[in-house]
């Protein structure tokens, strides 16, 4: 059988294990009851992942510390995570519901315990007058104005003691183990690293102390036989992210070094650890723990947990080590396991994208596998947002309580208007439910604009994923699902045979009105893709007018794969404002000349892109570009800097001054225009007129332009319910 490694049975602790693949622990935000109850929809999530055959689950983060971080509840002492301190029987009885659910398919179940949040969590207690917490003083990581105070020795030893009740509720509860939550700079990990430890006096002066403490009061609550995993990060990388000046200007140039974390790891093996999961960076560096699709695959297994399985090997200790980061392709989990770096792989989008990821690739369907395009719109950026965990190319993740996938009793004809990722969900979700469907595309290929993404090297997720999406679709098509390419469809051609027409069209675009514009070479940039970036011999200066992240990812990969000078204009007071934070501080630190997707030095860019936010392109004249730049703007490369939701009112933020502004010249070869589109609904609305009896539907950006999580959810939505 292929893929052997992955498929031994193996322990942790006690805890025998049917493989070597976990789930990693993902946040469980919004799906428990306000008094932190596990619901059915956290029940069914987990269930689907355990009928998906993954070996061992753990829960996302379940904090200890209500009543001492007010960052981790809201109003009335609700909260929006699951909680499981104290006796409650109400919430211990979600919890035993959970564990059930997924005993009978032969996964194990790890809760994850937290300290809690402290520097970041949100600001908005403070605001609300509450006195906010952390290891030392420190600043609060969204709003920097905000303090927070340092925690007493009582506090921290009430902490202590909440680890270990929780931990006894969960095994009462029927889990087979925990997993401590020790790393990305959360509250445990500010108690244990220098960045934010920097206690003089008291028992937890000592930075390995809490963390001593905390598993040693597991393991006399709950027995040596219950195993406990821990969670860190083997350094914070912040000075290999930033480079000396930064480091020491921005984070006192104190971190925890990999070294220093090989010693942790030995005295918590000490203490009573069984299994090390091991990960870098902190918020302030969020790319690494939470490494978005411009990174290699892979991208720290070998440095980390690698370098941590031999150390632990010369040291002759016994603890299990678990690689993380990126290990979503089947051979490239088995090449982890094969080359000795781990014992188990964790995998956490990959199992959002497809639960059944684990059966897939022991049967041999690997090429089934609806594979993670590391976007992070639906898994992070909701709940930010106030919702829960979802996924953009998984629809039904979040959901498994309540959308199904059920056969139709009335058969109608459907036809789809585009075979972008909106189109090709609706037809394929349609057809699964047993309508007559057929699709129609303009062009020879699937995917519109995500097939334009994937000409930039850094796209190779979605390069993957489209692979997938056509794989599966030609599965589809061999059932009976009728694909028509290189069709522009007009309203006759869905008059009179079909029953229902989803027209997911799309956006068109436009190059705005700006003085001079005829006298410089200038290109709309989706059509610049289109053409294969090809660019003419002489041009070396390129303009990309547009912040968002369609600018900046064109603009970086110009500079990256061309080695062009670059320079990206953006109206807005922030660059990339409307993306998740990983992967906007990681184009951020790359456009920056500070990382790479290799995450190699020797691959960053030589020149730092030259970038303008609260800018606006006011005139061209031959090769000059002209630009009124206000001059009160942020520095636009801080990536180690949060943008707070819109709703989160930050009362320290200026408004800046639009009178304000300073004029500056660029040389410029070449002028993109990454500026938004707007929806191309003009055949809905014909249709609309010419046909009002028929069901009609505009889906994704031809009803509104959004995201990609948007326009599947939409479209499944729709196919699901025709």
């Amino acid at each position: 059988m292929p893929f052997e490694k992955l498929f031994e049975p193996c322990n942790i602790g006690k805890c025998n294990l049917i493989n070597r693949v976990i789930m990693a622990p993902m946040g469980n935000i919004n799906m428990a009851d306000p008094i932190g109850r596990p619901t059915e929809k956290m029940i069914s999530y987990f269930r689907e992942r355990a009928k998906g055959g993954t070996g061992l689950l753990i829960t996302g983060l379940v904090p200890v510390s209500f009543g001492i971080d007010p960052t981790v509840s809201e109003d009335n002492d609700t909260t929006y995570f699951p909680r499981i301190d104290g006796t409650s029987r109400t919430r211990l009885s979600g919890w035993r519901d959970l564990t059930a659910a997924v005993r009978p398919y032969g996964s194990k179940i790890f809760i994850q315990l937290s300290a809690g949040l402290g520097r970041v969590g949100s600001p908005e207690p403070a605001l609300k007058g509450k006195i906010m917490r952390s290891s030392s003083f420190n600043r609060n990581f969204y709003v920097p104005q905000v303090p927070h105070f340092p925690l007493s020795d009582r506090k921290i030893r009430k902490i202590v003691k909440s680890f270990g009740q929780c931990a006894v509720n969960a095994k009462v509860s029927g889990f087979d183990g925990v997993q401590i939550h020790g790393h990305e700079g959360y509250l445990m990990d500010q108690l244990t690293s220098d960045p934010w430890n920097r206690r003089k006096i008291g028992r937890y002066r000592n930075k390995f102390q809490f963390g001593i403490d905390v598993v040693k009061e597991i393991k006399k609550r709950c027995g040596d036989d219950f195993p406990i995993i821990y969670r860190i990060d083997l350094t914070q990388a912040l000075e290999e992210s930033y480079g000396k000046e930064i480091f020491k200007k921005q984070f006192r140039g104190k971190e925890r070094r990999i070294e220093e974390g090989l010693e942790f790891c030995k005295v918590l093996y000490e203490a009573g650890v069984d299994a090390f999961d091991v990960d870098k960076g902190c918020y302030d560096n969020w790319f690494w723990p939470h490494p978005p699709a411009y990174f290699d695959d892979a991208i720290y297994a070998e440095e980390l947990a690698g370098r941590l399985r031999s150390y632990f090997r010369k040291e002759n200790i016994g603890a299990k080590v678990i690689a993380v980061g990126k290990l979503g392709k089947p051979e490239v989990a088995e090449k982890v396991l094969d080359s000795g770096w781990a014992d188990y792989v964790m995998l956490g989008r990959p199992l959002l994208a497809d639960p059944y990821w684990t059966r897939k690739v022991k049967e041999g369907r690997a090429k089934e596998i609806v594979h993670c395009i590391g976007d992070q719109e639906g898994c992070i950026e909701s709940f930010k947002m106030g919702g829960h965990s979802c996924c953009t190319v998984n629809p039904y993740m979040g959901f498994e309580d309540c959308k199904k996938l059920t056969r139709t009793d009335i058969v109608k004809r459907i036809a789809v208007i585009g075979a972008g990722p909106a189109g090709c969900e609706a037809a394929m979700t349609a057809h699964k439910r047993g309508h007559d469907v057929t699709l129609f595309e303009k062009t020879d290929h699937i995917g519109g604009q995500l097939y334009l993404a994937g000409k930039m090297k850094i796209k190779h997720d979605i390069r993957r994923y489209l692979e997938n999406l056509q794989y599966q679709l030609d599965l589809l098509i061999e059932d009976g699902l009728k694909v028509e390419f290189n069709k522009a469809v007009i309203p006759g051609d869905v008059s009179e045979q079909f029953d229902v027409v989803l027209c997911c069209t799309g956006l068109e675009t436009s190059i705005p009105d700006i003085e001079g514009l005829e006298s410089i070479r200038h290109e709309e940039i989706r059509e610049f893709l289109k053409n294969d970036m090809s660019i003419p011999d002489d041009v070396k200066n390129i303009l990309v007018v547009g912040g968002g992240i369609l600018g900046c990812e064109v603009g970086y990969s110009l500079a990256y794969e061309k080695g062009l000078n670059v320079s990206v204009v953006g109206k807005n007071k922030d660059l990339i404002p409307k993306t998740v934070m990983a992967n906007r501080s990681q184009m951020l630190w790359m456009m920056m000349g500070k990382g790479s997707p290799s995450g190699k030095k020797d691959d960053v860019l030589k020149e730092t892109i030259r970038a303008y936010n609260a800018t606006e392109v006011i005139r061209f004249s031959g090769n000059k570009a002209y630009l009124a730049v206000n001059k009160g703007r942020k520095d636009p490369y801080t990536p180690w800097k949060a943008l707070i939701p819109e709703n989160v009112k930050n009362p320290f933020e200026k408004d800046l001054n639009p009178g304000n502004v300073e004029e500056v010249e660029l040389n410029v070869d070449l002028v993109l225009f990454a500026t938004s589109g707007k929806s191309k609904n003009s055949l809905y609305y014909q249709l609309l007129k010419e046909y009002p009896s028929k069901e009609i539907y505009s889906i994704g950006d031809s009803s509104k332009p959004g995201n990609l999580w948007k326009a599947i959810t939409d479209a499944n939505e729709v196919a699901r319910n025709i």
